[in-house]
């Protein structure tokens, strides 16, 4: 069952529920009405009659006041009653004395089951009922008192058929016109489905166009602003991501074979030379080194795509604790101080005594060392690399500051990526030396040791003053 038919049916039987309530309130509600301005009238007449009910002695037509000293019941038996009002056209009545006699009877009553059928006359109450002709009525039976005794009883009753037949042609109404309005809703239901949906057909139309051999391809529907406009261009938007993520991969593909190549061409080449003719030990021990070296070369290559592998699949946990970061700094330090001094180069630490903080050693010792090492290796006799560190309110900065030949401000934006190197033939200049040449991953894999922490890295350069790479971390990472 497709979304437009389900949509529809939804739609339908929503409406039809909402209809049938609908229809259900109107008919009681209006059969209530018509029966309260019936019941209403039944009781206006009744007291009317009431009111213009008057007694007369018989055989004396003067009028007698009820300050009458006998008893409400001897005071009905020694006078008859007179009416001097005429009720309305349709209104049948009768005046009843508190034993049932008819005291004024018109003979609206005569012959029929309410006639026939017991009276309770101490009580007021409506009731249905038929008169001899079969006419459906509804009648009020109201008693009426005299010095506070009952005196006897009126009833009235006028015709509810008109009631019924309302009832009944709206119930026929309500039975043609529901049908109707719900499948005329429906026709309208499905035609507004197929609008609302028919621009998700042209995404599928053209999402089936698009393969991963040519994400090229964009919807480019011209739409408003609405739920489907917004996810068009969100598709767009994903297959841009996926366009990079797909040319990143293919670049970081094509570059590590190159960068494995390399080595790999040298090595073979290497053992060629030495396997082609009989050579002294010390020629032998030669080539071993340069062997050595170039495995060292792939070993730190292949370890560095591992890493970045495995901090994608996020396979790759931070083991936090507290630690001193002045003291690991000062490590380091320490420890690429001989480089730098065999390249001339100052190496120099500005922090606090202590500074605590909680993160990975291991890692964070990698991310500094990969800054400290990059300005080293690219570094000229003379330059001078700086370390300070300055303390913030829940965080730390690290600046790492050299000032070599710095870096032009078109490769900034891309210094991050993987296998990017700003000077590819400096880079061939130093695996030729004794420097072993970075692949373009160390900028990579720091950035990504920041943001594992929750910190930021970067860059700012201007050239010949020298480059300086700022890294940020919270003191206490907001870690599960």
């Amino acid at each position: 069952m497709n979304i437009r038919l389900r949509l529809t049916l939804w739609y339908t039987a929503i409406l039809s529920a909402i209809l049938v309530i609908f229809g259900i309130i109107v008919y009681f509600g209006l059969s209530r009405s018509l029966l309260a301005t019936l019941d209403n009238h039944l009781q206006r007449e009744a007291n009317q009659i009431i009111t213009q009910l008057k007694f007369e002695k018989d055989g004396d037509h003067g009028d007698h006041t009820e300050d009458h000293d006998n008893e409400a019941a001897e005071y009905v038996g020694t006078f008859k009653a007179e009416l001097e009002y005429t009720p309305e056209p349709g209104v049948f009545w009768r005046v009843l004395a508190p034993n049932g006699r008819p005291l004024v009877d018109p003979g609206h009553f005569s012959g029929s089951p309410i006639d026939q059928n017991p009276l309770d006359l101490t009580r007021p109450y409506f009731a249905y009922g038929l008169l001899a002709d079969n006419t459906p009525v509804r009648f009020l039976t109201l008693p009426f008192a005299i010095r506070q005794q009952q005196a006897g009883a009126v009833q009235v009753a006028e015709s509810h058929a008109e009631l019924q037949d309302i009832q009944r042609r709206l119930i026929i109404l309500l039975g043609l016109s529901i049908p109707l309005i719900i499948l005329g809703a429906s026709a309208g239901g499905w035609f507004l489905a197929n609008s609302a949906l028919a621009p998700i057909d042209g995404i599928t139309r053209a999402a089936n166009q698009i393969s991963a051999q040519d994400l090229s391809q964009r919807l480019n529907l011209k739409l408003p602003n609405d739920e489907v406009g917004r996810l068009a261009a969100t598709f767009d938007k994903m297959l841009d991501r996926l366009e990079a993520g797909f040319e990143q991969q293919k670049r970081f593909i094509g570059d590590a074979s190159h960068e494995m190549r390399t080595p790999l061409t040298i090595l073979k080449g290497d053992v060629e030379v030495a396997l082609n003719r009989p050579r002294s030990a010390a020629e032998y021990r030669e080539t071993l080194e340069m062997v050595n070296q170039t495995t060292n070369r792939l070993t730190g290559l292949v370890e560095e795509l591992l890493l970045l592998a495995r901090a994608d699949n996020k396979q790759y946990p931070l083991r936090l604790e507290e630690i001193d970061l002045s003291e690991l700094l000062a490590g380091e330090i320490r420890r690429l101080a001989p480089r730098a001094r065999e390249k001339n180069i100052p190496l120099d630490l500005k922090a606090p005594p202590t500074l605590f903080m909680t993160a990975d050693p291991d890692k964070l010792a990698r991310l500094f060392t990969n800054l400290i090492d990059n300005a080293i290796k690219y570094g000229e006799p003379g330059d001078a690399v700086k370390v300070v560190v300055t303390p913030r309110p829940h965080q730390v900065q690290v600046d790492v500051t050299d000032t070599g030949p710095g870096i032009p401000p078109e490769h900034l934006p891309h210094l991050f990526d993987r296998f990017y190197r700003v000077d590819k033939a400096r880079t061939r200049k130093l695996s030729a030396s004794s420097e072993v040449g970075g692949a373009g991953l160390g900028l990579s894999i720091a950035q990504w040791l920041a943001q594992a922490h929750h910190g930021a890295i970067h860059v700012a350069s201007e050239v010949g003053r020298g480059t300086t790479f700022t890294v940020r971390l919270p003191l206490q990472p907001p870690f599960d």
